[in-house]
């Protein structure tokens, strides 16, 4: 049965990348919700490591369908060449070549080969999103995942309330059940949620219908509540910055109703679930043995970062130096539960593994991920500035208004992603691991006018 729905799987994917290769990056984002798929697909061997998910293989999808497009369409050729010339493109460069320079010292340079192979193959569904993303389906990536996440509201209102949990039951033992639903763990959960939330907003925003906005209202208490069910730390706090962020990123006259009542909402899911408000008040401590495992991971973190200041130990290779007996010191015993040697920390990691280039090159990564964001908006404006003085006599300041946003907005959820991922990868790691970053990445250059046609159309409209 599981090489039946492998090859349905596969029949799906191949359906899309042939007819419909600009919807492949909106499955991704539903797909990464599906952890558990890896349950569903038979042993594959070698195969694997790559197509053992409903994820891995839409990956490979992009992957293929971008490449196919290339050999037959010129045009592609040539956005290929304005992708790998971009700043954006750069920054992702000099942080895989920081890795692949990390190979002549690494403690382990085994995994450092497989994490770069890995970090190369996210580069490539990276350029392939680039490739196939189109305007017109901006939005559809928010709607899949607010969707789906919508979707897995029931599934952890049943968790929570029965402690049944459908993957991974051991994480209903204990005193504090932490429902994952379909995912490998809680926080992993949490953070799709906080997504689907984001999403949520945005289409909320751009929707001017009452009744739908009423339905996307219900449904962002849906998200919310399952959120607080997770019990996820990390998650509220990243839910918390992200609509800050929101905020002040876009006019804020039409958020001011959704946002505010989320507040007030979340306000007394703490006040009257004492289990969540306990969760919140122990963010800076931790809570039980999660806490300390965290706590020594942080310390031996810093430990190789003050030994290896300027490269680090190796991509990948915090495990085996951890293992080492300078290390290893660091490792507290719990009586309970297997401590883990797997750091949990985005930054830390980096700077154990990398050190002061890793963190550089991280850096150059956000700073051309601001500009990406910036740039597209003054692209937005100026159009619309532009547009306004051409048609003044047959267009309404309103409409002008109403065009830009909805330019804008899309770019500003795809960069609020990636906060998002970022902020709760401090606590469950998987940064660049996950596809949603990259997915994000290449929708925000696609729809800032950093390749295609649409770039040629701005950049005269920034010339007059």
């Amino acid at each position: 049965m599981k090489y039946v729905f492998f090859l349905f799987s596969i029949g799906i994917v191949s359906y899309f990348a042939w007819k419909k290769p600009a919807i492949l990056p909106s499955l991704l984002a539903g797909a990464v919700a599906f952890d558990i798929s890896i349950t569903w697909f038979p042993p594959l061997g070698p195969l694997g490591s790559q197509l053992n998910s409903f994820a891995r293989l839409l990956t490979v999808g992009i992957i293929g369908a971008a490449l196919w497009r290339l050999g037959r369409e010129p045009e592609k050729r040539q956005e290929l060449k304005a992708i790998l010339t971009h700043f954006m493109t750069r920054a992702f460069l000099i942080y895989l070549a920081a890795g692949a320079f990390s190979l002549l010292y690494s403690i382990d340079r085994g995994k450092t080969a497989v994490e770069l192979i890995r970090l190369f193959t996210l580069f490539l569904l990276y350029l392939g999103i680039c490739l196939l993303g189109e305007r017109k389906h901006a939005l559809l990536p928010f709607q899949v995942v607010h969707w789906v996440g919508v979707a897995l509201v029931p599934l952890t209102l049943y968790e929570g309330i029965t402690k049944h949990f459908i993957w991974r039951g051991y994480l209903a033992e204990g005193e504090i059940a932490r429902v994952n639903a379909t995912f490998v763990d809680p926080n992993i959960l949490a953070r799709y949620l906080v997504l689907a939330i984001v999403a949520n907003l945005i289409l909320q925003y751009l929707n001017d219908v009452t009744w739908k906005r009423g339905v996307y209202f219900g449904a962002l208490l849906g998200l919310l509540g399952a959120l607080a069910i997770t019990l996820s730390r990390s998650g509220i706090l990243t839910l918390v910055i992200v609509v800050t962020l929101l905020i002040l990123f876009i006019p804020r006259k039409r958020m001011v109703l959704p946002i505010g009542l989320l507040g007030l909402i979340g306000a007394v899911m703490v006040a009257l679930q004492p289990a969540v408000r306990e969760r919140l008040l122990t963010i800076k401590i931790g809570f039980g043995a999660l806490g300390e495992q965290r706590a020594y991971l942080c310390k031996v973190s810093r430990a190789m970062f003050i030994d290896h200041p300027i490269f680090g130990v190796g991509l990948g290779g915090f495990e085996k130096m951890f293992l080492t007996p300078r290390y290893i010191i660091y490792k507290t015993v719990i009586p309970y539960v297997q401590g883990v040697t797997l750091s949990h920390t985005t930054i830390l990691t980096i700077a154990a593994e990398l050190g002061l280039m890793g963190l550089a090159a991280l850096a150059w990564v956000w700073f051309a991920l601001v500009r990406v964001l910036l740039g597209a908006r003054r692209i937005v404006f100026l159009q619309a500035n532009c547009e306004g003085m051409t048609h003044r006599a047959r267009t309404s300041k309103a409409d002008l208004d109403r065009g830009k946003i909805e330019q804008y907005l899309p770019v500003v959820g795809y960069f609020l992603w990636i906060v998002a991922v970022f902020i709760s990868s401090q606590a469950e790691a998987r940064f660049f691991e996950d596809p949603i970053i990259w997915l994000s990445m290449g929708m925000m250059l696609r729809l800032s006018g950093g390749v295609g046609s649409e770039q040629r159309h701005e950049s005269k409209i920034a010339a007059h």
